[in-house]
């Protein structure tokens, strides 16, 4: 069937609760975690996303989200729009939809943030609107092996939040959050976070999974490379994973040559892509919690 007059408008969260099953199904097909689980800085209650749709009367027809935060890159703070949750309905692909609520989403955002980054697969319609492949991001494959002695890991409690906060805040490249924010990420459903103590005080942190994203994926980093060193290949025994991919951010280089004696394969993945109408985009990093 296809869809005649319809028009990209953004609606609010409370909205957007009611087609969830449809986001669920049509993002994440089969996947033990929903969409406000996986993003919930977008779809969760106390999230901050924008949402843009075209829609059939009742019925959700073509969807995507944003938010607007704060990036610490290589020329200082500045405002970036993150865009993700792109899809449209099955039945109604191929009539240009998709396009309308991304237009709909750039144009609202564009007072706001001059630099916009998507999530997305494929790249053809995101082309045609501006976007541009992003760089590449490294991955390391780390193989469990036999520990000497054990460090002192273990699993983040509520009472870790506000050190990890201090530690993100540490990272040169990185989306800024509030301690609020910090917390309700690492309370995300499906993430295992792990520590390292030392002298009673948390030195670092990493975290694994994410909903129902980034599975066997460590992808959040905090603390020195040299603390990195100790607690990643502890939290492979710690989590019973015998082989798991990290994630590498570009500063981290000290990182992969410490690591040496766990990577046994390394690769690298499409990061996301990016549209900075009249300039480049900063050289950031964005960590896998901040993904949408």
């Amino acid at each position: 069937m296809i869809v005649d007059s319809v028009a990209a408008h953004e609606v609010d969260r409370a909205t957007v609760q009611r087609w969830l099953p449809n986001l669920d199904a049509w993002l994440l097909p089969d996947a033990l975690y929903g969409v406000m689980h996986t993003w919930p800085q977008l779809y969760r209650g106390d999230g901050d996303g924008r949402f843009f749709v075209v829609t059939a009367g009742d019925r959700l027809l073509s969807h995507c989200a944003t938010r607007v935060v704060t990036a610490h890159g290589s020329s200082g703070p500045f405002a970036l729009c993150l865009l993700g949750s792109v899809v449209t309905d099955p039945e109604h692909r191929g009539q240009g939809l998709a396009r309308q609520v991304l237009a709909a989403a750039l144009h609202a955002n564009a007072p706001r943030a001059a630099h916009t980054v998507l999530w997305a697969s494929g790249h053809g319609l995101y082309e045609s609107l501006g976007f541009r492949a992003g760089a590449t991001e490294t991955c390391l494959v780390l193989a469990r092996r036999p520990q000497g002695r054990s460090a002192a890991v273990r699993p983040a409690e509520h009472r870790d939040h506000r050190a990890l906060h201090a530690l993100h805040g540490q990272k040169p490249s990185r989306i800024e959050r509030s301690p609020r924010t910090m917390s309700s990420l690492l309370s995300t459903p499906g993430m295992t976070t792990l520590v390292l103590e030392r002298d009673g005080a948390v030195v670092a942190y990493a975290c694994c999974g994410k909903g129902a994203d980034l599975q066997g994926h460590w992808h959040e980093l905090g603390g020195s490379d040299d603390d990195l060193a100790v607690l990643l290949p502890a939290a492979l025994h710690a989590t019973g994973q015998t082989e798991a991919v990290l994630l590498l951010p570009p500063a981290r280089e000290g990182l992969r040559e410490r690591l040496a004696h766990y990577v046994i394969e390394q690769g690298t993945v499409p990061g996301p892509m990016w549209r900075s109408p009249g300039e480049p985009l900063p050289t950031c990093w964005i960590d896998g919690l901040d993904s949408v």
